[in-house]
């Protein structure tokens, strides 16, 4: 049920904003409650995703009349000016429509910026924001790579917020990295992402926790049309040459390295504890 529904007849009520993730294959990945607030809801805004389209959604969903935002992207614009643009057109639509649904790849909280515009809004008590589950990139990664992360110690890490807060890593655990497409560039590059990303400074990054040799692995989780979703991996050293592999959404996978020190009194704790 969506949480705040939208009723003509009140005087108070808000415009209700339902973002709805619809995971990293598209329409094989919606589930069945997205599929419900998509029905239900006035009016549905998407991104262009997959199988994900206006045909699709009218044709199979019954939706009438449903928006495509991708073009509020514009190619070699700052990123915030495209957040802005895409917030203005969500608020609007739900100014007009009331209940409106709005349809990203992914999880809405996995990576999708502008989600935080949004967010502030409904500090201020101008909108009602529901946030649905999706299947992130980060479900199909560690899928990809058979590795739970639980077993190993993990963190998601972005690769431009790691530079700016000089974030210092923990070689042991295992690292999932975002945006490995733009690091060191606030701009929206599509046509040409390894134009002005800077892997080098990534690199000399990593080379201060791992060793060069260490290796990394390229990962595209959406592996579609039967492409493999580990698209190559490189030694740490070597970073630069995964530029002409990287689309935007690759990830980096780091795995940590084996841990070698243990805490043997909590060792004994939990070793009398299975007597």
């Amino acid at each position: 049920m969506i949480a705040h529904p939208y009723n003509m007849n009140s005087i108070d009520t808000l415009p209700v904003v339902n973002i709805l993730g619809t995971g990293v294959r598209g329409a094989k990945q919606l589930t069945l409650e997205v599929i419900d607030v998509i029905r239900k809801s006035s009016k549905v805004l998407f991104f262009p995703f997959e199988k994900i389209n206006k045909n699709w959604l009218e044709n199979f969903l019954n939706v009438p009349d449903p928006e495509n935002l991708g073009d509020l992207y514009k190619e070699g614009a700052r990123d915030q000016d495209n957040y802005r643009r895409i917030t203005e057109r969500i608020v609007e639509k739900a100014r007009n429509f009331g209940d409106t649904a709005v349809l990203v790849p992914g999880h809405p909280q996995v990576g999708v910026s502008w989600i935080k515009n949004l967010q502030k809004l409904e500090e201020k008590g101008e909108i009602y924001l529901n946030k649905f589950d999706g299947i992130s990139s980060f479900d199909t990664m560690i899928n990809d790579l058979s590795r739970d992360p639980l077993d190993y110690g993990a963190v998601i890490l972005d690769a431009n917020r790691a530079l700016l807060y000089q974030l210092h890593l923990d070689p042991r655990m295992d690292y999932y990295v975002y945006h490995i497409c733009s690091v060191g560039n606030e701009r929206t590059e599509y046509s040409n992402l390894s134009l002005h990303n800077h892997l080098n400074l990534f690199k000399n990054f990593l080379l201060k926790t791992f060793p060069p040799d260490h290796k990394v692995k390229l990962i595209r989780s959406i592996n579609k049309n039967g492409k493999q979703a580990i698209v190559t991996n490189c030694p740490i050293s070597d970073l630069e040459k995964l530029s002409d592999f990287i689309t935007v959404d690759s990830s980096l996978f780091i795995p940590g390295t084996p841990v070698e020190i243990i805490n043997n009194k909590f060792l004994n704790v939990l070793e009398k504890s299975e007597g």
